[in-house]
């Protein structure tokens, strides 16, 4: 893996929103196919500013194809399994988390808390558009079924939201976990795993780990502040673990089996040695994983500002249109 030395200057408490100029699908709504796009969101009254803010231009000249990492279909698929589920997801962490924000359940007072919050919620918006575009193009690869299921977990987030939002702020809170350990993997081995990506696609990848390592921490503050203990984040984590192994699994299938490929042996094989191969994807991230359910658990314990301070000018020449 790629070592990254802090670079000089200091990490400010601040959450920048990037707007990025990337454009993954024809189509020209920005709402997409699932309707979950959460852009422009306004906590306390205040909307947060957007940095980097440009044109909706394409990403390039050459369409995206159908397997477009070099490592193959199932490569390719597991990314298009966990970028479909963003656009409903992020939705659904932004609601967990502003519940707790507004009116006569606003439990959050401190104001550099409530700062970050603003920054993450228009980060996620971001995620939730670009992501959107994503969704677009896998419908025009023939994906159909993956907005009928997009549809029917927004409606049971929703009802979460609105039945058990303290533990839907704790799923949220673990997911987020979950994300900055991936987002900190594709980073920290970005010159292996995002090199291999389409030039369209690679560039949304850094930029959405780079923003998961910014904000990891802020739901869970929240989540401290409102219900503090280890029971039900622990609780919370291993639902997390088993569905969106499941999910992402079963949208894997799915795609593979749109393809033609779901029986190839070959396939397969690639597959589990992307995952689980002695430079897996996976490969050991237990420690991080299994450090959630410590009773002094923060994300913070794990500093990311170097390569924060790395990748953020990067990222932003990528995203400028």
């Amino acid at each position: 893996m790629q070592a990254f030395a802090k670079l000089p200057g200091e990490m400010t408490d601040a959450i920048p929103i990037r707007r990025p100029a990337i454009r993954l699908s024809p189509a020209d709504s920005a709402s997409g196919p699932t309707g979950a796009s959460i852009a422009g969101v306004v906590v306390g009254g205040a909307e947060a500013p957007v940095a980097g803010a440009g044109p909706a231009a394409a990403a390039g000249p050459a369409p995206i194809p159908r397997i477009w990492h070099a490592s193959g279909p199932f490569a390719t698929h597991v990314f298009d399994a966990l970028s479909s589920t963003f656009p409903f997801g992020e939705a659904f962490f932004v609601r967990s988390v502003l519940h707790y924000c507004d009116g006569e359940r606003d439990a959050i007072r401190d104001p550099g808390l409530r700062q970050r919050i603003r920054g993450f919620a228009g980060q996620e918006g971001q995620h939730s558009r670009v992501h959107d575009e994503h969704m677009t193009l896998l419908l025009a690869h023939g994906y159909r079924f993956l907005a009928r299921r997009n549809r029917f977990l927004d409606r049971m987030l929703r009802f979460h939201n609105r039945r058990t939002p303290r533990f839907s702020l704790a799923l949220t809170a673990a997911l987020e976990h979950l994300t900055a350990i991936l987002a900190r993997r594709l980073l920290a081995d970005s010159a292996r795993l995002t090199a291999d990506m389409h030039p369209a696609m690679a560039p949304v990848w850094r930029w959405h780990a780079l923003e998961e390592a910014e904000h990891k921490s802020i739901a869970y503050d929240v989540l401290c502040a409102v219900a503090p203990g280890r029971g039900l984040r622990a609780i919370a984590m291993g639902v997390n673990t088993f569905f969106l192994c499941l999910e992402t699994f079963g949208r894997t299938v799915y795609m593979l089996g749109c393809d033609g490929l779901l029986f190839d042996r070959g396939v397969w094989r690639e597959g589990i040695r992307f995952l689980l191969g002695d430079s897996g994807v996976l490969r050991g991230l237990g420690p991080e994983y299994r450090a959630w359910y410590r009773r002094d658990f923060h994300p913070d314990q794990v500093d990311d500002t170097a390569l924060i301070a790395y990748f953020a000018p990067r990222v932003a020449r990528e995203i400028a249109g």
